[in-house]
């Protein structure tokens, strides 16, 4: 899975994630920034949607050569059986970031690499890394 990269500046500007998910499953979001060797989780969505309204992940000085890991798991139960195929082909993650560089790639998307399915097909787990850095 390849990962993509954030140039969040040399500036001490504040870096923001939003993430919004277009899908008819349940959703539940989770954000962690890894750095260090540690983890710190960022935030997590509350409404069933799966969004994360715009979050902090902290200052460009402190986010050097991090990573941010979101994972986003969905689950189908409420929807007929026969749609869960294409819940999953025609799903939308997009993640915002703000705070860095001008003229980068925003929003990400979630790559058809980075989602997989339950042998059931009733659950789909998608997780999107990103390299936050300094150029």
């Amino acid at each position: 899975m390849e990962i993509e990269n954030y140039f969040i500046g040399k500036e001490k500007k504040e870096i923001f994630i939003t993430v919004t998910v277009s899908t008819h499953g349940v959703a539940v979001t989770e954000v962690k920034l890894i750095i260090n060797g540690s983890i710190f989780n960022k935030g997590a969505s509350t409404n069933g949607a799966g969004l994360i309204s715009k979050t902090s992940l902290g200052f460009a000085s402190q986010l050097d050569g991090g990573t941010i890991k979101i994972e986003t798991d969905i689950v189908l139960t409420k929807i007929p059986k026969s749609a869960w195929a294409s819940c999953f082909e025609n799903l939308q993650i997009h993640y915002y970031l703000e705070g860095g560089e001008s003229d980068q790639k925003n929003p990400f998307e979630l790559l058809p690499a980075e989602k997989k399915k339950s042998s059931s097909g009733e659950t789909i787990i998608a997780t999107k890394r990103i390299n936050l850095l300094n150029r």
